[in-house]
């Protein structure tokens, strides 16, 4: 036990002077590859060991930008932790040095979304979008983002432009149906999901989500279509059976719900 205690000890004393020796290219190389074989540890050391050996290397941007990518995914690894904000700092010193980098820009505003800081995560596609108007990742997740702040007139002029740009965009469509069911014109917004369930059948999330509104319109037995086919094509899914349990309660089938609820909870469990 001593012997080994005193080889990691050994290694950890040597560990900087093996960074030392390393060139700005070694050190990235190492963290990509430690990023790779999810150490995301070491690979956070690596990229903040490469930045100090060049601090005013133009090439930091990408750096910058990596590392933050590997807070991130600490983050998400756990999210009671505070790397959300060391990932952002990161994020934001890379979008500094290239701030016409858009794949840079991208990053910090997809962060932005998920942690759903709605407002910064359109600004960064607004200046995506005034470098290239054209770009429709960009519209369909700044669309998504207004949606979601309840901004239905800009996130609909969104997901339009989408739609002109590329007629056939499912994203832009589902959302365009959405909207028109929030702002309460439900026939059009059945329609819209017709033709998107027409163009892609094998679809089971267009399915619940046209199941879900005709149950909100309390026509039950067109949504147990949808959910039945939903979960023919996804028997594994519990969100399905969840889904039709409620709609099953909703026409007075208690045990037909209670037989949907006991296949969720199954299928839970076995997950």
């Amino acid at each position: 036990m001593r012997t080994k205690q005193t080889i990691i000890a050994l290694l950890i004393l040597l560990l900087p002077i093996t960074l030392a020796a390393q060139t700005y290219e070694e050190l990235v190389e190492s963290a990509l590859r430690a990023a790779q074989a999810d150490s995301l540890e070491t690979a956070e050391m690596l990229y903040k060991q490469a930045i100090r050996s060049a601090p005013d290397d133009y090439r930091n941007a990408l750096a910058y930008h990596d590392l933050g990518h590997v807070q991130e995914m600490l983050y998400w690894k756990n999210t009671d932790s505070k790397k959300y904000e060391e990932a952002l700092f990161n994020y934001s010193k890379a979008v500094d040095m290239q701030p016409t980098a858009i794949p840079i820009v991208f990053s910090r505003a997809n962060f932005y979304l998920n942690l759903k800081n709605y407002g910064k995560a359109i600004y960064d596609y607004t200046s995506i979008l005034d470098m290239v108007p054209t770009n429709i990742d960009a519209l369909n997740y700044r669309a998504y983002a207004y949606f979601q702040q309840r901004e239905y007139d800009r996130a609909k002029a969104d997901y339009e432009s989408v739609l002109r740009l590329k007629a056939s965009d499912p994203t832009a469509a589902l959302g365009v149906a959405l909207i028109l069911q929030k702002t309460n014109k439900f026939g059009e917004a059945i329609k819209r999901m017709d033709f998107l369930i027409a163009e892609y059948p094998e679809r089971d999330d267009l399915l619940a989500i046209r199941a879900s509104m005709l149950t909100d319109r309390g026509q039950y037995e067109l949504a147990l279509v949808d959910m039945d086919r939903a979960i023919e094509i996804s028997p594994s899914n519990p969100t399905y059976y969840v889904q039709r349990a409620e709609i099953y309660e909703q026409k007075g089938k208690k045990k037909l719900a209670n037989r949907d609820r006991r296949n969720a909870a199954k299928l839970v469990v076995s997950h």
